[in-house]
């Protein structure tokens, strides 16, 4: 790994200039009292003020939907047409967290059958990360095996040092790239300690005692007793930087017409139902229980990592009030 700086008052050059060379830049903007990443005109709507994004950048390489293909039908015969993905994008702003999240929807999505829509964006896209200099309730980073600094998933990884500098962390080649196209604006540096810039985040659970104990109680009462509140909006799942799942559908009519691939969620009463009728997950608590055996159990079995990163967004955004950190501890001391 290499290493440099750039100056704070610099961060509105680069920008600039990344944009001049034709590349879409994302960026955390304030909308109400939360942040989304989206385009913007000028470096002052950016900003940093902010714990957590409320949705990750995961629909820049994972669309909520997307076209898979267009089809007409001519003559009884069919044509068939792909979409180009063509446009170069950097992410700027994003946590540490969400670069974990990214690493495994590309183990999930690149590893066996490898998905090209996915392969093409990744590839034309730059993840930078920012580290965290502050934390909430709901984060839970460090109990999962993270940091507020890791730079596991990001091209680069800037850490605020509090001096009018950004330590920059070139984590792989398309980083480097980046920074090497415009070498005026870094500055070479040594390998720095930037513990001490960052959020102090507890450790609320032992992973370990997590990862053994879940799948010994699978027939056990806790999954009830946890999913009473859940209403099953699926709202977790559409916050999560690593939920995967997602639905085909076409949009047609006899001249043609549109595949889609549109976000899922296993907390959705017909996400398991077959066409017979049959739903081997017919109540909430089985539904809930998929969940969390999926993140702690399913993803280390097929992909042999965890599949939660701490972010904390699907205790922030549910509005029954559930908490995956209090159900963690409640299997933990079960």
């Amino acid at each position: 790994m290499n290493y440099k700086t750039l100056k704070t008052d610099k961060l509105p050059e680069l920008f600039d200039k990344i944009k001049k060379a034709g590349k879409t830049v994302l960026a955390p903007r304030k909308k109400g009292n939360k942040a989304f990443f989206s385009t913007f005109d000028s470096f002052d709507q950016i900003t940093f003020d902010y714990v957590q994004s409320a949705l990750s950048p995961k629909s820049v390489l994972f669309p909520r939907v997307e076209e898979l293909l267009t089809y007409k039908n001519l003559d009884d015969s069919y044509s068939i047409k792909e979409p180009e993905l063509k446009d170069e994008v950097v992410v700027f702003g994003m946590r540490p967290c969400d670069g974990i999240a990214l690493d495994y929807l590309s183990d999930f999505f690149l590893k066996e059958n490898p998905d090209k829509l996915l392969q093409d964006r990744k590839n034309n896209t730059t993840f930078i990360s920012l580290a965290c200099k502050k934390f909430d309730n709901d984060c839970f980073c460090t109990s999962v095996g993270s940091s507020p600094a890791e730079t596991k998933g990001s091209d680069l990884c800037f850490t605020d040092m509090g001096n009018g500098s950004y330590y920059v962390e070139i984590v792989t080649d398309k980083g480097k790239k980046l920074v090497d196209a415009f070498p005026d604006l870094f500055a070479d540096s040594k390998e720095m300690n930037k513990v001490e810039q960052l959020a102090k985040v507890p450790v609320r659970f032992d992973l370990k005692n997590i990862t053994t104990k879940i799948p010994t109680v699978f027939e056990t009462n806790i999954w009830l007793d946890q999913s009473l509140a859940c209403i099953g909006c699926g709202a977790c799942a559409y916050v999560c930087p690593t939920c995967s799942c997602f639905d085909i559908q076409d949009e047609c009519n006899p001249k043609g017409g549109t595949r889609l691939r549109c976000w899922d969620a296993c907390a959705f009463g017909q996400f398991t139902i077959h066409a017979s009728g049959h739903n081997p997950r017919e109540v909430q608590s089985n539904r809930w229980r998929n969940r969390v055996q999926h993140k702690f159990n399913y993803s280390v079995e097929n992909l042999n990592t965890i599949s939660c990163v701490g972010c904390g967004r699907c205790i922030r955004v549910c509005p029954a009030g559930m908490s995956i950190i209090e159900h963690l501890i409640s299997v933990e001391e079960a």
